[in-house]
């Protein structure tokens, strides 16, 4: 099997010759350029060609097609700051009040220089890869967007403190806005070559929100985005998502990213065969990890992911972070290929 054929079966839950892995890697690929991250972010040339070295280095089974999923808030005029020894953070926000919110309007991503080198990137690992090795894009999510766009706080203080009479007119506007965006967004890097979207959504796990809440403000959008976006869609929550797990088994997902909080197990016992399960080594740790613990952290996360198939070992959301060894990474990926169940 190649890689994209053994992604393809572990999210189908069929046989695969062994476990898939996907380290996610989204700035190292600067140092084997030996580029900055800022250089680095500027072109989506360098992204694919960064891309193409860590493949070559670690032999994972899936490649990035974006930078960063924060980029997706500057087709609405907003600003990044980027640092130097990691991935960019909001700069500005775009909506200052209630007021501004209605006068929002779903803008075009390719306005936005970023993500037009994004759709390069996807372009050309498309050309070196499509079929090989599968191609994967991101948007942020349609519920977690507007908290990049006015703010966390704001967004949590219209959620959940404002009189309805008040909040429902301003949702159903925000909402709308970014479910007609992330559609576009995603179906963009789909006919660019991606071979699946990733939808970060990390305002809506149970770190956030609780079962009701996730009912009543967050599986609405999914259940609108979803069948709206022209193939495969992965659900990323950052935090965790078992209380809430049962129910993205039913919106058209092929695929769940879990964190260390989830119990692989018990999620599997949850989903059956409804949901891939992708996951769930922690990398906020595995920055001090030595290649030794990565294997042992690796196994255990096989053991409890693996049997009966329909798992993808990879990182808890977002990405790798710098300063993680190489010879953990290559740790992680030796642990699942080598996997026999």
């Amino acid at each position: 099997m190649n890689s994209y054929e053994r992604v393809i079966a572990a999210l189908l839950h069929k046989p695969t010759d062994c476990v898939p892995v996907i380290p996610v890697m989204l700035m190292q690929g600067a140092a084997e350029l030996g580029l900055d991250l800022s250089t680095y972010f500027s072109r989506g040339a360098y992204l694919a060609q960064g891309q193409m070295r860590l493949l070559e280095k670690f032999g994972h089974d899936a490649v990035l097609g974006v930078p960063h999923v924060v980029e997706d808030i500057t087709a609405f005029g907003a600003a990044l700051i980027v640092y130097e020894n990691g991935p960019p953070a909001p700069g500005s926000m775009v909506i200052h009040s209630y007021e501004e919110v209605g006068r929002l309007r779903v803008p075009d991503p390719a306005s936005s220089p970023m993500l037009a080198e994004t759709l390069t990137a996807i372009e050309q690992l498309a050309h070196h890869l499509k079929g090989e090795v599968p191609i994967l894009g991101a948007c942020i999510a349609p519920f977690s967007l507007p908290s990049m766009l006015m703010g966390t706080e704001r967004w949590m203080e219209l959620l959940f403190l404002e009189a309805a009479s008040v909040r429902d007119p301003l949702l159903d506007h925000m909402l709308d806005v970014t479910t007609q965006f992330c559609a576009t967004w995603a179906n963009m890097q789909l006919s660019a070559g991606a071979d699946a979207i990733v939808l970060a959504d990390g305002m809506a796990s149970a770190a956030v929100l609780t079962r009701q809440q996730f009912i009543d403000f967050a599986l609405p959008t999914l259940r609108a985005v979803v069948p709206r976006i022209q193939g495969p869609v992965i659900h990323e929550g950052v935090g965790h998502l078992q209380p809430m797990l049962d129910l993205l088994a039913d919106v058209g997902l092929v695929g769940v990213m879990l964190t260390n909080d989830d119990d692989l197990a018990r999620a599997k016992a949850l989903v059956g065969d409804r949901l891939a399960l992708i996951g769930n080594l922690n990398n906020v740790e595995m920055r001090r990890w030595t290649a030794e613990e990565m294997e042992l952290h690796a196994q255990a996360a096989l053991a409890q992911g693996a049997p009966g198939g329909g798992f993808i070992l990879a990182n808890q959301g977002p990405e790798i972070p710098l300063g993680t060894s190489d010879a953990a990474i290559h740790a992680m990926v030796l642990a699942a290929h080598g996997w026999r169940s």
